[in-house]
């Protein structure tokens, strides 16, 4: 998979799970024809095809790849992205639907999609040549950020981002160039199988309408990492987004780091929260509630991180421990290269 700038970023390509350290060893028999040939296993049967958060394809939706059943992209009005069938089903042709209507092919299996000039959102399908979809794509057409006047947009208010005399790495500090609007009508939207739009909107007391920026790579690193745990035995039901995007005007008024990867739209902080107290669960089993929960999470980043295919989504992790008024929980973002704390 291409993620940014040449960067490898792998989801769940089909086919590409292996063994590790086991050998192929042939065993010789004294009498072969007395072997018995064991049973072909059952067959897997998947009730609810649709519920599964893979799709049977990937999809290049403009420089990255998802491999989920719905996903999300974050484009400005009018702007082109293109779209892209990886991994294909052999034999099987695909069409690209927006809110229904069929989208011109560029080439086999690649669209050149253009948003509409207005803000809102539309509804993308990748189906295939049976009818069936096998990826939603939720794409948010942005406010564009000029369109920011005294700090606010439509009376939210978002507050100044740093200035440009006061960025050392402007390739890591990219002020937003729009920001996706949060109704009651779009919040409940998924960006990604597990996570909506409503869970990453500041926390400042506001009436709809309000505004986020965020980017496709964060909600990458959340799956992955989700999937992570539970393949490790950590069950995960419930993924709590503490705080997701903040405004520069939120971030301040908390008292945060003025280049809080929040308000770059690439951050989430979270804990593991099965039973519902909104606070971290006690996922090393010992029976209290400690930091040592959030070192469960973090360290699946740490192992995430030594696989080639994670490059792209390397970036912050934070460990926190409990607090009177919160449980633990650990920090994550995508800003490129590896920054690491902790905070008992």
């Amino acid at each position: 998979m291409v993620f940014g700038a040449g960067l490898s970023v792998v989801g769940a390509c089909h086919g590409q799970d292996k063994l590790q350290g086991v050998k192929n060893t042939q065993v010789s028999h004294p009498d072969k024809r007395n072997q018995v040939s064991p049973a072909p296993h059952e067959p897997v049967i998947v009730e609810n095809y649709s519920a599964l958060p893979d799709a049977g394809i990937n999809m290049k939706i403009g420089d990255i790849v998802s491999p989920y059943r719905v996903f999300s992209m974050f484009v400005l009005p009018g702007e082109t992205t293109e779209l892209e069938v990886i991994y294909p089903q052999p034999n099987t042709q695909y069409a690209l639907f927006a809110d229904n209507q069929s989208v011109a092919h560029a080439e086999k299996g690649t669209w050149n999609w253009t948003a509409p000039q207005n803000p809102g959102e539309k509804r993308l399908e990748v189906r295939d040549d049976k009818g069936n979809v096998e990826m939603v794509i939720n794409a948010f057409i942005m406010t564009p950020a000029d369109e920011v006047e005294g700090g606010r947009l439509k009376y939210y208010h978002i507050g100044p981002y740093p200035k440009e005399s006061e960025i050392k790495n402007k390739d890591m500090y990219i002020e937003p160039e729009g920001f996706i609007e949060v109704n009651e009508d779009n919040m409940e939207l998924n960006l990604s199988p597990h996570f909506k739009l409503k869970e990453f909107t500041s926390k400042q007391g506001t009436r709809f309408p309000k505004f986020v920026y965020l980017r496709s790579p964060l909600m990458l690193k959340l799956e992955m990492l989700r999937r992570e745990l539970n393949l490790n035995d950590i069950p995960v039901d419930n993924m709590v987004v503490m705080s997701g995007y903040r405004t520069p005007q939120y971030n301040r008024a908390i008292g945060n780091v003025k280049f809080s990867r929040h308000v770059y739209g690439d951050a989430a902080d979270i804990f593991v929260d099965n039973d519902g107290n909104y606070r971290m669960d006690d996922l090393n089993g010992d029976g209290n509630h400690t930091i040592k929960d959030a070192d469960v999470m973090a360290k699946m980043i740490s192992e995430l991180n030594k696989r080639s295919v994670y490059k792209g989504l390397i970036g912050g992790l934070g460990v926190y421990g409990p607090k009177s008024h919160r449980g633990a929980f650990i920090h994550i973002d995508t800003r490129g290269v590896k920054a690491r704390w902790r905070k008992p």
